[in-house]
């Protein structure tokens, strides 16, 4: 039993692997594995494996991981048991395999070797492992049939981690923390976390009986190799009608699954209750161990003289079998005292295993390092009450099936009612009991569906009920399943059992670094016995009792079903000061759910977007996919008021309602039946000229907006009158540029503290160094030319660009430099007055006007300069200088407006002064000189990281802000 960690750096563009990253993941499993660490890292380091070691089998150094082939083509970190391992490794020694080791790791990889991905079929035991194959480039996962040992994984595009603990992944600090509204949702209904989900969107389970292989180029595939539906069908389908005789089938399949569970370098000891599983293993252990049997108990002051007290019969059992035990007594204070540490312990929230917790505590500090665990014997022999109450709810509400909508409707009608007098989820018997899925989610769902909202918000019950599927899960494990039995033993190992009772055996033992087997969970025990459960002489526990070698008090046999064996309810209630707490485990499981943040839905009012090209258009885009972006952020639906050009691809959770651009009355009337018909949570403005709309729909709402104000649009007063008293309506107001904020201050006398930056972002990716196009240079005139440029639009009302500037500076810059050009870039009005006065000049054989750019081409013309230059007298921002710097140009900007601030106050380009022509001419001169370069570290402040967390925090803040 030990930890497991690794990271694959699949794709070219993903960074190297990080030692202190892979330390911090596998340190934060110190407990799982406290006898020994081991690190390995490729040599060309895109591959690294890690390991915890708690020693059970070859104690010896030998049996240290990662484990590598004596060749080192393979390599192994691996989790868990492998019962058969000396079967299999007489096997493989006998087709000339050599083993160096007596560990069941060895065994894996030389298996591995042989067999390849099929090597699981082969395997007996419990177990998560990972193997790198070094020739094939490739890494194996594998989990076990049932799932008693877990393996989580991250998957970013580009690197795959995985571990043992979803919150060591978390430590690693590279994986995406968003929250997972499926698992939050699950685990309300069920009372864990059910699979393949986490609390996270960037963490997944590798589900039981599953193996993945992820090659180097990316591409992963898996491959269910188990399945407990598929057994049983399998089974039902080869049935005979013959009778067998059970319990000699029994009797031999349980006996040598305890035998095979015994199998250790270290003691094995036991957890003794007072029912037939555990007493059973007892026996059966008892009998085949070499030596004393130790075994431990728990007791609970509150439990004493009750049926719910185990420690009596265990004694009883104890002495009878000759079994060393020690009852162990937890108290409220024990629980209180010990509570963080649980939660900590339990990696996903739960609301069982407190009492595995403790008996794995007293088991550890009465020395046991391997302890035998009953569980799984209530879904093999049928001994929940479900295997009688679900197919009974079935047969008496199957009629609801022919009248679904009655259902819903008695529901609602009944839920608060019955809230009063017992739980309120039994107002949905007739709208779930009418199918085994939906009677089994009636039996163990802690809420049923609807009742989620109560703790957790719209949106985010929403987002994870459609995630999760619930009753189409359910189906899908139960179809094709004929006995009634067998779909009920086959939902309960399947949910209960694999997302619940094993994975809390698993995080309670280890947080005391003691491995717990289940030798009633056993792959052969279970194909086996499936004939049988699901014939008409299926094994109950009296059958289970009957492989006992002495028989044991009747009292232990017919004892009812106690249930869950802790007190946590009482606890609870008296830590609270109340009598009375929720029904059933509802506060312990509303105290246990971390903090769950606000899902909510956006509305987006924008001039252009997904349709349009330009400054804005492009900033539009960059918002919506950030806001989009957010873990919380179920939705964001984006109306433009206009639509440029063709409308392009639309990102993920961004809904672009492009039918409503075009008309105003479509506009406006689309964005009122938004506000008014939908369920909207935050309005984001996307230009002051919307203002109005903008706070009108904010007030019918009382919800949050941010206002984004860019240029010249909002440096004076606005010509509409409605603007100025809708502006401070406004929860945040966010600009590209603090000189716009500082101008739409002057004139609106707003609070500056609901101002924030947010400037524009440059894609590193689309805009970077590379070679000139000799075709479009050729084209234009300008090889072998010193080529200055400046793009932006040529627009009358506009002149504030710097175009004039740079055109009657040329005369003197040509005397500096005598084959220098100036590349005037992109359309407009103001083109023909441009031309004249360049034809004026003499300057025809130095300018060149290219017309428009599409944005898919303007990197090509970037590269054709030797510099940008914009001696600008209006700008709001400059995104522009920004594009030219990641594609390598040195800049020059003007000290008078955004300009300035793109540039950072020159730490990325010079300023000139724009009036003075004299040192227009001198700084071009000093630009050029510069040289083209490669993107300066100074533009990580504007990549689209930066925008997107600044984007996020002004969102956040709104969304906190009273409404």
């Amino acid at each position: 039993m030990c930890g497991v960690a690794g990271v694959f750096a699949y794709d070219d563009a993903a960074p190297p692997v990080d030692r202190e990253e892979l330390l911090r993941i596998r340190e934060s499993m110190r407990s799982r594995g406290p006898d020994g660490a081991g690190l390995w890292i490729s040599a060309d380091e895109r591959t690294g494996l890690a390991h915890r070691r708690l020693a059970i089998i070859d104690l010896s150094d030998a049996g240290a991981q990662p484990m590598a082939t004596a060749d080192g083509s393979l390599r192994v970190t691996f989790n868990g048991e492998i019962y058969n391992h000396r079967e299999l490794k007489t096997e493989l020694e006998s087709k000339g395999y050599r083993f160096h080791s007596n560990s069941d790791t060895e065994v894996l990889l030389h298996l591995y070797a042989d067999r390849g991905e099929e090597m699981v079929h082969a395997l007996r035991g419990m177990y998560a492992f990972a193997i790198w194959d070094e020739r094939k480039k490739e890494l194996f996962l594998a989990r076990d049939p049932f799932g008693i040992k877990p393996l989580y994984y991250a998957d970013n595009g580009e690197t795959l981690r995985f571990a043992s603990q979803v919150k060591s992944l978390l430590k690693g600090g590279a994986v995406d923390a968003a929250r997972e509204p499926a698992g939050s949702v699950g685990f309300l209904v069920w009372g864990s976390v059910p699979e393949p989900y986490t609390l996270y969107k960037g963490i997944r389970s590798l589900p039981a009986g599953v193996s993945m292989r992820v090659r180097r180029a990316g591409n992963a595939s898996s491959t269910r190799f188990f399945n407990v539906g598929d057994e049983f069908r399998r089974a039902e389908q080869a049935t005979s009608a013959k009778v067998v005789t059970a319990s000699e089938i029994l009797k031999e399949a349980v006996t040598d699954s305890v035998r095979n569970h015994l199998v250790a370098d270290v003691p094995v000891g036991l957890f003794l209750s007072g029912g037939i599983d555990s007493t059973t293993l007892a026996a059966l252990a008892a009998s085949q161990s070499g030596a004393a049997l130790h075994a431990v108990t728990l007791g609970f002051p509150e439990f004493k003289g009750t049926s719910n007290d185990e420690v009596p019969l265990a004694a009883k059992v104890a002495e009878q079998f000759g079994i060393h035990h020690q009852a162990h007594w937890i108290t409220q204070e024990d629980f209180e005292s010990e509570l963080a540490q649980i939660v900590e312990a339990m990696d996903q929230p739960t609301i069982d295993g407190v009492n595995t917790y403790f008996v794995s505590r007293a088991a550890a500090r009465s020395g046991m390092k391997v302890a035998l665990s009953g569980l799984g014997g209530d879904e093999l022999f049928g001994g929940y009450p479900s295997y009688s109450q679900v197919p009974q709810v079935v047969k008496w509400l199957g009629l609801g099936r022919r009248f679904p909508f009655a259902g819903r409707v008695v529901r609602r009608g009944l839920a608060t009612f019955l809230g009063s007098l017992t739980s309120p989820k039994y107002a949905g018997a007739l709208e779930y009991g009418s199918t085994y899925a939906g009677a089994y989610l009636l039996r163990r769902a802690l809420f049923m569906p609807w009742e989620a909202e109560s703790v957790l918000d719209r949106a985010t019950v929403k987002a994870g009920l459609e995630t999760l599927g619930i009753l189409e899960s359910l189906e899908a494990t139960v179809h094709g399943i004929r006995e009634v039995r067998s779909r009920v033993s086959a939902l309960e190992l399947s949910w209960y059992m694999r997302n619940q009772l094993l994975r809390d055996a698993d995080w309670a033992g280890m947080a005391h670094s003691l491995e717990i087997r289940v030798p009633l969970v056993d792959v052969q025990l279970f194909r086996t016995l499936a004939p049988l459960i699901v014939s008409q002489h299926y094994p109950t526990k009296r059958d289970l009792a009957g492989v006992l070698p002495t028989p044991v008090p009747e009292k232990l046999i017919s004892r009812r079903k106690t249930g869950f064996g802790t007190p946590v309810q009482q606890w609870i209630a008296k830590s609270s000061g109340h009598k009375q707490c929720e029904r059933g485990l509802r506060s312990w499981a509303k105290r246990i759910l971390p903090p769950q943040p606000r899902v909510f839905r956006a509305l987006a009012l924008v001039t252009d977007a997904f349709g349009g090209t330009g400054g804005i258009a492009k900033f539009n885009r960059d918002l919506l996919e950030s806001i989009a972006s957010v873990s919380e952020c179920e939705e964001v639906v984006a109306i433009p008021r206009m639509i440029s050009a063709r409308v392009g691809p639309i990102p993920p959770r961004i809904k672009f309602v492009a039918s409503a651009a075009g008309s105003k009355m479509r506009f406006v009337w689309t964005a009122l039946s938004e506000v008014l018909l939908g369920s909207v949570d935050i309005l984001i403005v996307g230009h002051i000229n919307l203002a109005p709309l903008g706070a009108f729909l904010g007030f019918l709402r009382k919800m949050p907006s941010i206002l984004v104000i860019h240029g010249i649009d909002a440096w004076s007063p606005h010509r509409n009158i409605l603007t100025k008293p809708a502006l401070s309506r406004f929860t945040v107001i966010a600009s590209v540029s603090q000189l716009t904020l500082n101008r739409f201050a002057g004139w609106t006398g707003l609070d500056l503290a609901t101002f924030r930056l947010l400037p524009n972002c440059v894609e590193l990716q689309t805009y970077g160094p590379g070679p000139k196009l000799e075709q479009l240079a050729d084209r234009l005139g300008l090889r072998d030319r010193t080529v200055i440029m400046t793009l932006g639009r040529l627009a009358s009302e506009e002149r504030s660009k710097g175009f004039d500037e740079i055109i009657e500076a040329l005369p003197a810059l040509a005397r500096q430099v005598p084959n220098i050009s100036y590349l005037i870039c992109g359309e407009g009005g103001d083109r023909e007055r441009l031309e004249r006065k360049v034809e004026a000049l003499g300057l025809t054989d130095r300018v060149v006007f290219t017309g428009f750019v599409p944005e898919e081409q303007k990197a090509h013309y970037y590269r054709l300069a030797d510099a940008y230059v914009m001696p600008s007298r209006g700008e709001g921002f400059g995104i522009v200088l920004l594009e030219a710097l990641a594609c390598g140009l040195p800049v020059m900007g003007s000290i008078l407006d955004g300009g300035r601030e793109a540039l950072l106050n020159g730490a990325l380009g010079r300023l000139v002064d724009p009036s003075n022509q004299a040192d227009v001419v001198q700084r071009v001169l000093e630009t050029l000189d510069q040289g083209r370069g490669s993107v300066q570290s100074g533009l990580n402040y504007y990549s689209r990281l930066a925008f997107t967390q600044r984007a996020e925090a002004i969102v956040r803040e709104a969304l906190a802000s009273p409404s």
